[in-house]
């Protein structure tokens, strides 16, 4: 009990935590905001299918610019935003289902492969479907919803969607995961149905990236293809990664560190990339566990120290 608390007391902390961020930050600063909430969200159902299933999804950018475009395209077409978001999210949410069992058999590799291969097809269908997507230079979105409302929709997603982790942590869902994760043959061998499971996973992370992309088109205004690439899903593996996936805060740390530091530091889109690289490598070697994971082994390194002691 005393667990669940901790993390939704963390979760609604957060929510204050971001939405105070929105508010009161201003100019790059406050786009660094936006960024760090919106990866936060994305991030937090890529958690699912890669840090507790240990699945490395690459299609996340391409369901996060899903969310985004197609909300746009109905609200254009007269649709309430409300409506718009909820079809939004629901049909990216069957397109994770639809590329989840096409590829939900492949393992390892193959499935970052083949999730890989996605992506860069959605990227062709968002550059080259112009009288849509508005083509490479991308297209402004229709405001469905106030500002001020949208910044609200934005910290409470932050929170409510850590706490709908925990509690698929928490769940015989996601115990099965966590089996796939450790030794998908064992599992499989103990009776977990393993290609259903990744399966659900996917579309659950699918719906949490389409939200995402929803909200980002309606504080951002504008979406363009450049912001949904590979190179995007490769970012968010990485940050996901570093931060410790399968850790409930993990999100947070690496929407912090991949979206903060570089943007923060003013580092060259080359140099940023190189940076990253390098503390991935440092942070795989020293915390094999992400920074979270290195933080609690710290932690207990010393508790068992101060016990001998």
């Amino acid at each position: 009990m005393r667990k669940h608390a901790s993390a939704l007391g963390s979760s609604a902390l957060l929510s204050v935590l971001a939405y105070l961020a929105l508010t009161g930050l201003q100019g790059d600063q406050g786009q660094v905001a936006l960024l760090v909430v919106v990866w936060t969200i994305a991030l937090t159902g890529l958690n699912v299918i890669l840090g507790l299933g240990g699945y490395p999804s690459m299609a996340h950018a391409a369901f996060f610019g899903g969310g985004a475009y197609l909300s746009a395209i109905l609200l254009e077409k007269g649709l309430s935003m409300t409506v718009a978001a909820v079809v939004s999210v629901a049909a990216i949410m069957l397109v994770g289902f639809l590329v989840a069992l096409v590829f939900s058999r492949t393992r390892g590799q193959y499935f970052a492969i083949g999730t890989m291969f996605f992506t860069a097809v959605a990227f062709l269908v968002f550059t080259n479907a112009a009288e849509f997507t508005g083509g490479p230079t991308g297209r402004p979105v229709d405001l469905g919803y106030s500002l001020d409302a949208t910044v609200v929709l934005l910290a409470v997603s932050v929170g409510a969607g850590l706490a709908v982790f925990h509690l698929i942590s928490v769940s015989r869902f996601g115990d099965r995961l966590r089996a796939i994760r450790e030794d998908e043959d064992l599992a499989q061998h103990l009776g977990v149905p393993t290609a259903r499971v990744k399966l659900l996973a996917v579309v659950v992370s699918a719906g949490f990236a389409a939200w995402a992309g929803v909200l980002f088109g309606q504080y951002n205004g504008v979406i363009a293809p450049s912001q949904f690439t590979f190179v995007q899903s490769f970012l968010m593996f990485v940050a996901l990664g570093l931060g410790g996936a399968g850790r409930l805060l993990a999100p947070v740390v690496g929407a912090l560190v991949v979206i903060g530091l570089t943007q923060l530091l003013n580092l060259g889109p080359g140099v940023s990339q190189i940076v990253l690289g390098v503390l991935f490598i440092a942070v795989t070697l020293l915390a094999p566990n992400g920074i979270l994971g290195g933080i609690t082994a710290l932690t207990r390194k010393v508790r068992r120290k101060e016990a001998v002691a």
